[in-house]
Order: C-alpha cells, then sequence, then structure tokens
C-alpha cells in the first residue's frame, strides 16, 4: 500500500505541470510527423534544379531537354547564368551545356561532347541527376534520341572544388555533429537555469550589482565555449578516423564553427526561457533538435523535403550552420567567401540574445515569460 501511495502521489505532482504532461505526449507526435513528411517517397527529383545552357537551339538538344523535364526542375539560361547557380549562389547542384551545332553533328554521325558543370558538394542531388539522365536515355532510347546512341559524351567538370564527388560522410558527420553541439547547448542551457531557481542562484544574481545581459551573456559565453569545442574536435575526429576533408582555410573553419554555435547559444536560451520545469526540459530540447535537424538538412538533404519546408528551413539557424560548413570543407572557401553565411548566422545570434534577455528573468520573476 505504502507504494501505491508513492505512486499515486507522484502522478498527482506530473499532472500538476500540464505543460511538461503535455509535452510528453504531444511533442513525439510532432516530431513523427515532420520527419514522415521529409522521408516519404513522391518528392522525387522534380524539385531538383538543373540549368540547360542551349546554345544549339536544334531539334536534338530540344529533345534532350523534353526528357529532362519529365525527371528534373530544367531551366533552360545562358552559359554565365548556369555558372552562377552552380558555382555562386549553388542553387543547382550541376548545369548541363548543350554546345553549338550539337543537332548538326549528331544528324551528320559525327560524335559531340557536352558539359557538365557540377558542385560535387551537393553529391546527393548531383547523383540524382545522374539518375535521371540515365533514365532518360532509357526512355528516348526507341525514339532515336541521341542519348541512345555513342554519338554524345558528357565531360564532366566541377565548379566548386578539386574533386567531382564526395562520400555520405561528408554529409552526415557535420550534420549529426551539428546536431548533437545543439542538443547539448538546449539541454545545458534549460537545465542550468532551472537548477539555479533551485540552488537559490536565481535569486542572489537578481540582487548583484550586475546588468541583466551580462549576467545571461556570461552564463551563454559559458555554454559558447564548450559547444564550439565540441564542434571542433567532432570534425577533427572525423577528419582523422575517417579522411573527412576540413577545407583549405582552418581561418574560415574555426569562425564558422565559433559564430554557428554562438547563433545556436543564443537560440537555446530562447527555447530555455519556455521551459519552466526540469521536465519540460528534455521533450521540449528533443522536439526542438530533431525538428531543427530535419528540416536544417543534418539528416538529409534540403532537396528531399516538399517546396513549402525548403523555404521554411531557410529561416532555421541549422540550415545557414550546415551551409557555411559545407562551403569551408567541401567548396574550400576562405573566410571572403562564406561572409553571407556568417552574417546571417550573427545576425540570428544577436536577434536570439535580445530576445531571451527580454524573455528571462531572475529571482521572483523567473517563471514571467
Amino acid at each position: 500500500m505504502k507504494t501505491l501511495t508513492i505512486m499515486l502521489k507522484d502522478l498527482r505532482l506530473i499532472y500538476r505541470d500540464r505543460v511538461g504532461l503535455l509535452g510528453l505526449l504531444a511533442v513525439p507526435i510532432v516530431v513523427i510527423m515532420v520527419i514522415a513528411v521529409a522521408t516519404q517517397s513522391g518528392h522525387g527529383t522534380n524539385s531538383i534544379l538543373f540549368p540547360v545552357a542551349n546554345e544549339d537551339q536544334g531539334p536534338v538538344a530540344n529533345a534532350l531537354i523534353r526528357s529532362f523535364r519529365k525527371h528534373l526542375d530544367v531551366r533552360v539560361v545562358s552559359r554565365a547564368n548556369a555558372v552562377k547557380l552552380v558555382a555562386e549562389t549553388n542553387k543547382a547542384p550541376a548545369a548541363l551545356i548543350l554546345p553549338p551545332e550539337l543537332s548538326k553533328r549528331y544528324l551528320a554521325l559525327k560524335p559531340t561532347k557536352v558539359e557538365l558543370l557540377t558542385d560535387p558538394a551537393q553529391w546527393q542531388e548531383l547523383n540524382a541527376i545522374k539518375v535521371a539522365m540515365l533514365v532518360a536515355d532509357r526512355e528516348t532510347a526507341s525514339l532515336n534520341d541521341p542519348l541512345s546512341q555513342d554519338l554524345l559524351t558528357v565531360q564532366e567538370k566541377s565548379l566548386t572544388s578539386g574533386r567531382l564527388s564526395f562520400t555520405s560522410l561528408e554529409q552526415n558527420i557535420p550534420g549529426f555533429s551539428l546536431m548533437f553541439v545543439l542538443l547539448t547547448l538546449l539541454f545545458s542551457v534549460s537545465l542550468g537555469l532551472r537548477e539555479e531557481e533551485i540552488w537559490g542562484t536565481s535569486t542572489r544574481l537578481s540582487v548583484a550589482p550586475l546588468p541583466m545581459a551580462s549576467l545571461l551573456g556570461g552564463k551563454l559565453l559559458a555554454r559558447w565555449v564548450i559547444g564550439t569545442v565540441q564542434l571542433l574536435l567532432l570534425l577533427l575526429f572525423g577528419h582523422v578516423f575517417y579522411g573527412l576533408s576540413l577545407g583549405k582555410s582552418p581561418a574560415a573553419m574555426i569562425a564558422i564553427a565559433m559564430v554557428a554555435v554562438a547563433s545556436m547559444t543564443s537560440f537555446a536560451a530562447v527555447v530555455a526561457a519556455f521551459v519552466r520545469t526540469r521536465e519540460q526540459a528534455i521533450p521540449v530540447g528533443l522536439a526542438v533538435a530533431f525538428i531543427l535537424a530535419s528540416l536544417g538538412g543534418l539528416l538529409w538533404p534540403l532537396f528531399n523535403l516538399p517546396d513549402s519546408m525548403q523555404k521554411a528551413a531557410r529561416a532555421l539557424v541549422t540550415t545557414w550552420s550546415m551551409f557555411g560548413i559545407q562551403d569551408v570543407m567541401l567548396r574550400d572557401r576562405t573566410l571572403s567567401g562564406i561572409s553571407s553565411e556568417l552574417f546571417v548566422l550573427g545576425a540570428y545570434g544577436l536577434v536570439s540574445f535580445l530576445i531571451a534577455l527580454w524573455l528571462f528573468r531572475y529571482g521572483d520573476h523567473a517563471h514571467a515569460i
């Protein structure tokens, strides 16, 4: 009976924390829904942008473009715009250049080379394009399309790296490293601030002759140092044991790691402001981490997501962190080459810190939101 009494008492205590109880039940459902939408089949390769510079304008080139449009998001552009989409904005994993007189040479049974300009950093999307090209080959073989002949050869050229291909490790190790750092920050910041209330530290700090920005900033700086070291060590581990490339600019890698972790630390403080008990920290932290990881390209490439989710992902700290790390590791960019990612992440971190500063209170108002 005593055991039963204690069980009922704990159940009543758990029931009093309605938000925490709701989180335990609803959060897994939300995470499952997001992951299910992200991984379900049906998105295919139709969302992959595939620029084609049609310098031929003949029947053979037009037949090729019609075949590709069944499987890819084909955009007919100039050569300059095709190069820009692949090498500068990285919106497309590859671009196809159909040279002048392609149709004339093909009809005369003369071989022709077509250029495939690639961004190997988007290796999964690039592989999907190559598979779509093979499928188009089979679909058009009966129509005497040039893909069914040996008259066309593809000359692949990387515009962003000295390598033509990468492995899944280049996607998985940085992605999982960022996810684990984010998890660590969400748990450590939320639990750390809640424990201060339990120990009474927050009450003493509320009367200390320090501005609120200094109090919260000092606590977040400690988490930022630990998170930055953790991220760099994880990437270094991948480099030593799996041959993971860290790029050609150590300064750029350190900078993007520092700024990415800083923005995630400030974001974790915003999440912590809504966590009112220790019991809420675990489900909320897990939900936020897995949703941001699945939408931000840490677990799989963004092209797996529906178009609406891809657009929403552009507003996430995880997406820009992954962009920056991939630019350094896979595209060999220096500090100037990742300036946009550094700016966005820096602004994200500053805004998040200001929001956290506005939401969080010490002492008697510690729970005010």
